[in-house]
């Protein structure tokens, strides 16, 4: 619940969150200037940290000739200002990168140059004194010819930014596993072990074996989160300062990113990670594990116990979604309008996800693996009822995840165009052709595979081949959906159209 509301918080606070726009800088950008100027300035359209902001100037040798650490002139928080050297002369290079509150850094770069006086010299054309840097008026002299691009992302290395979206994928898989594997086991597993468990002593053997295959799924997932999540504060750091992976490990690198919005989300992730290793270990633990156990001491026959309680599943129920949150925040949806509409949208859009992706492979590691443990004539049964509960989910889950992306995509692509002309367009053409295949491979479970697995189950036959058909197309579902994940992470450090 404390996670909840930290991150309520931070929803509220989500519109507040924008990318710093420069409205102007003196010297403006190709100024030629008779006099040395005292500072560069610039002007943004709203107050900023200067924690967020790095400013250098330097010559043609790449030479700092700043003195002292940016400041705002007067106090106006807008404005952000460096002093220079005295007696420059020459061309000058000043850059700036800002950290804004989402995380994304932002360089830009403006040329100048400065030049003393010169005596009297044979009348040139125009062109020819703005090639050779002809002097100009303080106010404004002409502008040079050489300039840079005004505002782009700031680069880091290409390591840094695979390790970056590789951090971010391995992330959005631990929440999947978690989330998806308590989902399975509370609406698949449980039911279908209650409604078709028999006493003997495989049905304990497959009951306890599931609860160890399922321990390690979550308890891998927790651990998995969070060292991804770690991992990818350290490489926010290392993107927004441009620095190695190794240099941002140091404390004065992670506090400069502290205070973004995507920094403070993976904060409270870690918090919730945290959170969910403790519950799941006490929920597992072999004495609270819900397994079969003997009705009464000598008796015959066996009781699924202990259950799940109700406060146990809202606490837990609770903790997912505060984690399914995370994602939005972290990511661009949440400096996106309407944040009211796309912050829950995305939301879901993760929980169904998750409930689809983590329960395909707890379907596939640790329902196949439980079901050995049993006679051929009572596995069928026992596979047949938690695939088919499963499959309801997952069809809603499968609804909630389209009518979640459509509307992402509305509200970041904004045109049929943008989907062939930008790279996070063409991202999500390749989400939708390979959600079309893995929506097709559901619908072949549905239609063929789970309807034959029913038949042998009628009849008290083994699995066999209507079995191998199951488990070889889920395992091509659980594929294609890891390489979406990987479409998605490759979004999420993708500028969308929108930003």
């Amino acid at each position: 619940m404390i996670g909840l509301a930290l991150l309520a918080s931070l929803a509220v606070a989500v519109d507040a969150f924008a990318h710093a726009e420069l409205l102007g800088s003196k010297p403006k950008p190709g100024q030629v200037l008779e006099r040395s100027p005292k500072a560069v300035v610039l002007t943004f359209e709203e107050g900023i940290d200067a924690e967020f902001v790095q400013l250098q100037v330097e010559d043609r040798s790449g030479r700092e000739v700043v003195r002292g650490e940016p400041y705002h002139p007067g106090g106006r928080e807008e404005v952000l200002a460096v002093r220079l050297a005295k007696n420059l002369d020459g061309a000058y290079v000043a850059r700036y990168r800002v950290i804004s509150e989402d995380g994304h850094p932002v360089m830009k770069t403006t040329r100048f140059r400065v030049n003393p006086p010169e005596p009297p010299r044979e009348e040139k054309k125009p062109d020819e004194q703005m090639g050779s840097g002809g002097a100009g008026g303080a106010g404004g002299g002409p502008a040079m010819k050489e300039q840079e691009p005004a505002e782009h992302e700031a680069a880091s290395g290409q390591v840094t930014s695979i390790a970056f979206g590789v951090a971010r994928g391995l992330g959005y898989l631990a929440m999947a596993l978690a989330i998806g594997g308590v989902a399975f086991a509370l609406v698949a597993w449980l039911p279908a072990l209650g409604a078709q468990a028999g006493g003997g002593s495989e049905w304990r053997a497959a009951a306890t074996g599931f609860v160890k295959r399922l321990k390690f799924v979550v308890l891998g997932a927790v651990l998995l989160g969070l060292v991804a999540t770690a991992l990818a504060i350290v490489l926010e750091a290392a993107t927004a300062l441009g620095v190695s992976f190794w240099s941002a490990l140091d404390r004065s690198a992670i506090d400069a990113v502290s205070g973004t919005r995507v920094v403070e989300a993976w904060t409270a992730r870690l918090g919730i990670w945290i959170v969910l290793g403790v519950l799941f270990t006490l929920a597992l633990r072999p004495k609270r594990a819900p397994v079969l156990r003997r009705a009464a001491l000598g008796a015959e026959g066996a009781v699924l116990a202990p259950t799940p309680s109700r406060p146990q599943i809202l606490i837990v129920f609770a903790a997912v979604v505060a984690l399914a949150l995370t994602a939005p925040l972290a990511g661009h949806t949440g400096d996106t309008s309407p944040t009211a509409l796309l912050i829950p949208s995305d939301t879901l859009h993760v929980l169904s996800m998750s409930v689809w992706l983590g329960g395909l492979v707890l379907l596939l590691y640790a329902l196949f693996g439980a079901a050995r443990k049993l006679p051929a004539g009572e596995r069928t049964p026992l596979l047949a009822d938690a695939v088919g509960r499963f499959s309801r989910v997952a069809t809603i889950a499968v609804m909630v995840l389209l009518l979640t992306g459509i509307v992402q995509s509305i509200f970041l692509v904004e045109s049929f165009s943008a989907l062939v002309d930008t790279a996070y367009g063409r991202l999500v053409l390749v989400k939708i052709a390979l959600f079309t295949a893995l929506m097709a491979l559901g619908a072949y479970n549905q239609r063929r595979s789970l309807p034959r697995l029913r038949q042998l189950a009628d009849g008290a036959e083994e699995p066999g081949r209507g079995g191998a058909l199951l488990r070889r197309a889920v395992a091509f579902e659980v594929g294609f959906a890891l390489v979406v994940l990987g479409v998605t992470s490759a979004l999420v450090v993708t500028q969308p159209p929108a930003g």
